[in-house]
């Protein structure tokens, strides 16, 4: 267990590294004991930190466990990554001579290169059915698509109507309390409060 204590010293109890004891006292005698004092934190692990300066924060374990584990958390300033394929060589390059590359014997001669098709070969490209069938699925998903366009649009339609007929059926309903509010009015206009 290590605490810091008023005289800005370290107690550590249970520990038997004499070496730990020397240097707690040296790193607090060589720095500024007010600021250490005010910024000095152990954590769980055995590891705390504290302000060295006001934008250098100061490090320490003493814990062998967590000094052991230490490279595992350290970061990578470089992720590492794969390197892309090369570019594939073009078919007219090849055709007509476009440079020179290396061939070792055994992709000449060699068994690895039996019954492949050389890199150079023209590869069969789908005719038209395939072009037919993408174009069909095309063409089917946009018919689709446009029927439940119009789907959308005649429940709309019948939404509005429907709107529409509540809302004539409200205009003619005010219309009625409209001339019933009159009738009764006529009908007591001439009579007085106490009289109603």
């Amino acid at each position: 267990m290590v605490c810091i204590v008023a005289s800005f010293q370290t107690q550590k109890q249970g520990i038997v590294d004499p070496m730990l004891s020397i240097w707690g006292q040296q790193m607090f005698v060589n720095e500024d004991t007010d600021q250490i004092a005010k910024t000095f934190c152990f954590s769980n692990r055995g590891h705390g930190l504290f302000l060295n300066t006001p934008s250098e924060v100061q490090r320490f374990s003493v814990s062998t466990e967590f000094c052991q584990s230490l490279p595992e958390m350290m970061g990578e300033l470089f992720q590492p990554h794969e390197m892309p394929e090369p570019p594939k060589q073009s078919f007219f390059i090849g055709l007509f001579g476009g440079g020179s590359r290396s061939i070792d014997r055994e992709e000449l001669f060699g068994e690895s290169t039996s019954g492949k098709a050389p890199k150079l070969v023209a590869k069969l490209v789908p005719g038209p059915s395939a072009q037919l069938d993408a174009l069909g699925n095309r063409a089917s998903t946009a018919a689709s698509e446009i029927s439940r366009a119009h789907q959308l649009a005649v429940e709309r339609g019948e939404k509005l109507s429907n709107l529409e007929d509540r809302t004539a059926r409200m205009m003619n309903e005010a219309e009625q309390f409209s001339s019933n509010a009159r009738e009764l009015m006529m009908k007591n206009k001439d009579k007085r409060w106490y009289q109603l």
